[in-house]
C-alpha cells in the first residue's frame, strides 16, 4: 500500500505515544528526528510501510529505546488472556469453530496502541471486545479461507500485535486440529507493538506452532524484497499466508505473492479502509489468491 497524506499525522502521533512511554523526557527529541525523517521521506510512490519504519528508526535512535513498548506488551497479554480462556470456551461448543475463532482473533486486533483510531491502554480491550465480536464482518471470505484450507498442508501466519496475539492463539489451535502445519512468522526486533521471540516465548505463544520464524529485522510488517530464505522456503511449502493487522496489510497489498494470503484485520484508520474499499472500523477477512492483488 504506497503512502498518502493521512500517514502523515498517524506516524507522529505515534512517535509521541511510544515516546512518552518510555518516560526519559526526550520527547521533543524523538518528535523532531521522525519529523525530519518523515519530511525528506514522503513520497507517494513508495510503500508506506518502508516510509513508517525509517521514521520509527529515528524516534527510537532519539529516545534512546530499542523497545519502548516492553511494559505495555506485557500488559496487553495479561489483558487479553482471560479474554482467550472464554473465547475457547465460546470456540469447543460452537457449531463453526473456525469462524468463532476468528471473530476473537479480528477483535483482538484493536489492540494497536498508540495509532490514535484503536485503543491506547490495555485496560481497555475488556470494555470494547464484545462490542467488536458483535459486529460480525463487513468483509467476509471466511468461506474461502475455508477452502483454501482444504486446499493447502500448512499456514505461514504472520502475528501482529501482543495481546492480539493471545487471542490468535485459539485461532491457530482451530487450524491445526484440522491437520495442519502452522509456522508463525513474529518481527525480527522490537518495534511498535508487534509481537518478537521474545514476547512469544514470554506469552507461551511459541508452543501453539509447529515452528517460529522472523521477519529477519526492524521492518513494519515485513520487507518482501528481503525475505529470510527459511521463511520463504516455509510459504511454497505450506501454501497459504495467514496475515493479521494492518502492517501486515500495508506490507503486502500491491504484492502478486507465490500462494494465496488471507488478511484478518480490523480497519483502523481511513486508507487501509478505502484501499479494501470498505468503511473504516469495519472487521475483514479478505481472501487474495496469486494474481489477483491489485490494491
Amino acid at each position: 500500500m504506497k503512502f498518502t497524506a493521512d500517514c502523515g499525522p498517524c506516524l507522529m502521533r505515534r512517535v509521541l505515544f511510544q515516546s512518552r512511554l518510555v518516560g526519559n523526557g526526550l520527547e521533543f527529541e524523538a518528535v523532531k528526528a521522525a519529523a525530519g525523517e518523515l519530511a525528506a521521506g514522503m513520497d507517494p510512490s513508495l510503500d508506506s510501510v518502508g516510509i513508517a519504519t525509517r521514521v520509527h528508526r529515528a524516534a527510537y535512535d532519539a529516545v534512546r529505546s530499542e523497545d519502548p513498548y516492553a511494559e505495555i506488551k506485557i500488559r496487553a497479554d495479561e489483558a487479553a488472556a482471560p479474554i482467550a480462556e472464554r473465547l475457547e470456551a465460546i470456540v469447543s461448543s460452537s457449531d463453526d469453530p473456525l469462524r468463532a475463532a476468528i471473530m476473537g482473533a479480528v477483535a483482538g486486533n484493536i489492540m494497536d496502541f498508540g495509532a490514535g483510531s484503536s485503543i491506547d491502554d490495555p485496560d481497555m480491550f475488556e470494555s470494547v471486545y464484545g462490542d467488536i465480536v458483535s459486529q460480525g464482518l463487513g468483509l467476509d471470505d471466511v468461506e474461502e479461507l475455508r477452502a483454501l484450507l482444504d486446499e493447502v498442508p500448512g499456514v505461514v501466519y504472520m502475528f501482529d500485535n501482543c495481546g492480539e496475539s493471545v487471542l490468535d492463539a485459539v485461532l491457530i489451535d482451530v487450524i491445526r486440529g484440522m491437520g495442519k502445519r502452522v509456522v508463525g512468522v513474529v518481527r525480527g526486533a522490537p518495534i511498535l507493538n508487534d509481537v518478537t521471540v521474545a514476547d512469544a516465548e514470554r506469552s507461551g505463544l511459541v508452543r501453539h506452532l509447529d515452528r517460529m520464524l522472523t521477519t529477519g529485522k526492524f521492518y513494519i510488517g515485513i520487507d518482501w524484497d528481503d525475505v529470510p530464505p527459511e521463511l520463504s522456503s516455509e510459504i511454497l511449502s505450506c501454501g497459504l499466508i495467514v496475515a493479521k493487522g494492518m502492517a501486515n496489510y500495508e506490507a503486502t497489498s500491491g504484492r502478486d505473492l507465490p500462494v494465496p494470503v488471507v488478511h484478518i484485520l480490523r480497519t483502523k484508520c481511513g486508507p487501509v479502509a478505502s484501499s479494501l474499499g470498505i468503511p473504516q472500523n469495519v472487521n475483514v477477512v479478505k481472501a487474495i489468491r496469486p494474481g489477483r492483488n491489485r490494491q
